[in-house]
């Protein structure tokens, strides 16, 4: 689906639009700057009435559960009332970002004023990992007075133009600011003139999808990398308390390890794999029954595929098995792969964790991913915390949480360890 200026549109009037976007764009920046005041009132209209709009009584219907829905509107709800903006940006832009402050020449003693700016244009390269991830970025790129053209992931589920419809009806003038588009990343002429056109790329995704960008993109057009990441926890035999265990098996199902702050595997601090089956042993009773406790939302269609996804990888786990000290730990609706390897990898997802032994002497061992690494929920003993914490950020990671945390938003904190609204502004100056 596709919308421009407020309006859906067909593929036809989306490819004629393509050919004269560059226009369109230049008839906007035409026009005074965008009132930051505007963005925000019309963000706190719709978080006010956000137990209403119809798009969020639809969330069951794009395959969200209620416990993970709960979570979305609750974090909505902390980072886009009015208050919560403002301060958000005095945060991430300074306490007096939104006045001008004045330089001064050492040479001469001339002044000039200097502001933050929009870059102009953004294009927003979006993953489908995170429902709703297309809207929350475009929100950044309207909150510092940008332009922006989206592209949406495959089986997005119409979450996004439902969204900025909403929007547009609180606040018209944000209409000309918006650009949706569904072109596949396979489009190359499609991209490139989107590419061509704006100041910067930001891109969601791997490694493939930045390399993509990277080969699309003009030699000076900005390029803003929000990789795929990988999350997990770090236990010590002090943090093994059921309480602890709970919280952690909640995150998992909640998340279906989807995000990447989700947690994709569990390293013991031990060297011993008798260790790693008792816990395995020990957690799979707790993560099963948080699995009963919150069961995806998904169609029998999408049950069928991870199925047999799941099913594909265990039977390779039982090969691997056979020469190793591998081994399988299934219930009904999860399973744990233990590994004697301490290699970080991602796992097939869908409350399927592996296991792996990393005494903490041999965490920064970890070093090696420190581009890949972001979230890990530390679950230790109270006097062994500090330690631990410092080893882990040492690493790369960029957060540091209890178990069910990991993916919850606190007000104030940073993605993937960068302030967003910094890297969507620059700093102008202009002398009196």
């Amino acid at each position: 689906m596709n919308l421009v200026h407020g309006k859906i549109i067909g593929s036809d009037e989306c490819d004629a639009v393509l050919e004269r976007i560059d226009e369109m764009i230049l008839e906007t920046l035409r026009k005074p700057p965008l009132d930051i005041d505007r963005v925000i009132n019309a963000c706190d209209v719709m978080v006010k009435n956000l137990g209403g709009l119809g798009v969020m009584k639809r969330l069951p219907e794009l395959g969200i559960s209620p416990s993970l829905a709960e979570m979305y509107i609750g974090q909505i709800r902390q980072m886009f009332g009015a208050e919560a903006i403002r301060e958000r940006m005095r945060i991430e832009l300074g306490d007096n970002f939104d006045k001008p402050r004045e330089l001064t020449y050492s040479h001469s003693k001339a002044t000039a004023l200097q502001s933050i700016a929009p870059l102009g244009v953004l294009f927003h390269i979006t993953a489908g990992n995170v429902d709703g991830l297309p809207f929350i970025s475009l929100l950044d790129g309207l909150l510092t007075g940008n332009i922006n053209i989206v592209k949406l992931p495959q089986e997005e589920g119409g979450i996004t133009i439902a969204l900025l419809e909403e929007l547009f009806e609180i606040e018209p003038v944000l209409k000309e600011y918006v650009y949706v588009f569904d072109y596949s990343s396979k489009d190359i002429y499609a991209m490139k003139r989107l590419a061509q056109v704006a100041d910067a790329v930001i891109v969601w995704g791997g490694d493939e999808a930045v390399g993509a960008v990277r080969k699309m993109a003009e030699p000076n057009t900005k390029i803003i990398e929000w990789g795929h990441k990988i999350s997990f926890a770090y236990v010590t035999r002090e943090g093994i308390k059921w309480k602890n265990m709970e919280k952690l098996a909640r995150h998992i199902c909640l998340t279906n390890q989807l995000f990447c702050s989700s947690c994709q595997g569990v390293f013991l601090d031990t060297d011993n794999m008798q260790d790693i089956y008792d816990f395995c042993e020990e957690f799979l009773p707790i993560l099963e029954r948080a699995c009963c406790d919150d069961p995806p939302a998904l169609s029998a269609a999408e049950k069928l595929f991870i199925q047999a996804g799941i099913t594909l990888q265990n039977y390779h786990n039982r090969i691997e098995k056979r020469k190793s000290e591998t081994r399988i730990f299934e219930s009904t609706n999860c399973s744990i792969t233990a590994s004697p390897d301490s290699k970080l990898e991602t796992s097939i997802m869908y409350r399927n964790i592996w296991a792996k032994p990393l005494k903490r002497e041999d965490i920064l061992k970890l070093r090696p991913y420190k581009n890949y690494l972001q979230t890990a929920a530390l679950i230790c003993g109270e006097e062994e915390h500090r330690e631990l914490s410092q080893k882990l950020l040492q690493t790369g990671l960029v957060k540091i949480s209890d178990g069910f945390e990991m993916s919850n938003y606190a007000f104030g904190e940073a993605h993937d360890g960068i302030f967003t609204l910094r890297c969507y502004t620059k700093l102008v100056s202009v002398q009196n």
